[in-house]
Order: structure tokens, then sequence, then C-alpha cells
């Protein structure tokens, strides 16, 4: 029986290795970061996920965005919200080879989260599919993430108004204020001066895409703060002070850098368009004392989320 610790090995990494790629999933939360874990850990995995208590309990803004970033960019999830009543709190996953050939059902209690499958005590059990399939509301009940009338629905949380799409800023400010934080130098700390061929700097050097970029996290953080940070490779949403958002991870050797997961130009190309400087420059330890700061803040909101500051007061 699937259940924590052994709950992911049980209900993901089996089903795949042995064969099934098509995942349907009816999940009464979830969250954008497992999500995409699933998607660039799982190269031929499709996943069809119905959040189920989209109305009762509103999803983060960068959550639904990151929904529609990944629905776009893989073409391998898909994601609808319930907008019925009442709300659906159910856990089913139905594995399958392909979409039309229904294989392995689990119901329980983990959510499609790294909360569900990872730091919550969870348990899920074998099912009979038909009987699963049963508890998936109708159509006529889900919304696609994707719909450009989903907001006229659905209310998001950290939504800023007018402005659907963006992040309010202002309400996250009101919740980090009581996280526990680290500082991260941008800069070696042996001179205090911008890495040469790493940190911000990691893409410049020959064949490599010159914004490709990470945050260092000197060893004296992870020993001071042992359990702040995600286990390396274990992905999470990093959201910013001027309100973008990024699927991130804890990387390289000693857990020393955050990189913007599948793509770790993303946080280079954000750190040069903060600093004023064109795409694929080098980064000077000037462009920062120009800009006013050498370092990040990095707060803890939850186990999946982070807020990172980099402004400075002028």
């Amino acid at each position: 029986m699937p259940f924590w610790p052994n709950l992911y090995t049980e209900v993901v990494e089996r089903p795949y290795q042995s064969g099934k790629r098509h995942l349907i999933a009816l999940s009464g939360y979830a969250s954008a970061a497992f999500i995409h874990h699933l998607l660039y850990t799982y190269r031929d995995i499709t996943i069809d996920l119905i959040i189920g208590m989209a109305r009762q309990d509103p999803i983060t803004i960068w959550d639904h965005n990151e929904y529609i970033n990944l629905t776009r960019t893989t073409g391998r999830l898909r994601v609808r919200y319930f907008n019925g009543t009442p709300p659906i709190h159910i856990k089913a996953l139905i594995w399958s080879e392909n979409q039309s050939s229904t294989e392995i059902a689990f119901v329980g209690s983990a959510n499609l989260s790294w909360n569900g499958f990872r730091d919550y005590q969870e348990m899920m059990v074998t099912a009979d599919p038909e009987h699963v399939r049963e508890a998936f509301p109708s159509s006529d009940y889900l919304m696609e993430c994707t719909d450009p009338d989903v907001f006229e629905f659905f209310k998001m949380r950290y939504q800023r108004k007018p402005h659907d799409n963006e992040i309010d800023i202002s309400a996250i400010h009101s919740v980090v204020r009581e996280c526990d934080k680290v500082e991260l130098p941008l800069t070696q700390s042996r001179d205090n001066e911008v890495h040469e061929r790493a940190g911000l700097n990691w893409g410049q050097r020959p064949g490599r895409e010159p914004n490709q970029a990470y945050i260092p996290v000197p060893i004296e953080v992870h020993r001071n703060n042992p359990n702040f940070f995600p286990d390396r490779g274990e992905e999470f949403t990093m959201i910013t002070d001027d309100g973008e958002s990024f699927i991130c991870t804890i990387a390289q050797s000693n857990n020393k850098a955050i990189e913007t997961h599948h793509d770790n130009s993303i946080l280079g190309k954000y750190f040069r368009k903060r600093l004023g400087l064109d795409l694929g420059s080098k980064v000077h330890t000037q462009d920062l004392d120009r800009y006013g700061r050498k370092n990040v803040t990095i707060y803890k909101i939850d186990d999946e989320t982070f807020y990172m500051d980099f402004s400075v007061r002028r």
C-alpha cells in the first residue's frame, strides 16, 4: 500500500517506469512547481489535471500563470478548474499507457503537490479505474486555465487588479514580514567582486548561452539554515519584489546555486534586465554598484514558495 515516505516512488515513478505515460488527475489542490517537476523529469508524460477546490480556495496567481505557461510550452499539460458545487476535495490519479487504455488508479489523501508527495504524511491506495472515473466531474463544470474568460469565474490569490495576470506585491509584503529569510551575495566572498565565469556570469564562456546565471548560496547559509531550502533538484516557485515569478531549484555541488529550472538563462536575463544591461552582456561589479545592491534577500513563504527582494531605496 503506497504511503509516506514511499508515496512518490510507488505512485509516480513505478507506473511511469512500467510504461504508463498518460496521467489523469483529480486533486483538490495542486502546485505548479510539482507539475513542472513531473513534466520535465518524465519527458514523455502527458498530464490532464482537474483542480477541484479552485473556487472555494483560490489558486495563487503565480501558479495559474505557470499552468498557462506549461500548457503552452510543453504541449503535454491540460489544466482545468472545477466550477460547480459543492467543491471537490477528492485526490484521484489514473495512469494509462495512452489516453484510451486505463490500467491503474490510485485514490487517497495526497494532493498533486510537493506537500502531497514529499512534505506531509499521506496515503494513496489502488482502486478500480472504472469506479474512480465516476468521481470525475462532467466537462460541463470545468474551465480551461487558458480560457480568456477564466477571471470572470475564478479569483486568484495575490492577483493585482485591474491587471489580472500580475502579482500584487503589496499583499506579499504583509506575508513575508513574518517569514524566515537569508541573505545571498551576488559577488565573491574573497574580494566582493562579481564572478568572472560563475554566478551572474555563468554563461560567459565559450559554447555557453551567455545569459546563463545562478544565485550563489554559500555553504555557511546551508549550515546555519539547514532546512531553509528544498533538497537539490526539487522545484520551487520564486517570486520577485517586482512581480515576476520563476520555477527554480537548488543545484550544483554542495548545493551552491539557485537556478531557474529547465532554462537557467531565465535568471540571467532577469538580472540583466533589472540592472539595465543588454541581454548576453557580462555583468561587472560596477553594474551592481550603480544599481545600489550586491546581494538578494530570500524569504521562505512555505516549502514550495520563496520571495526574492532585490529592491533598493533611492
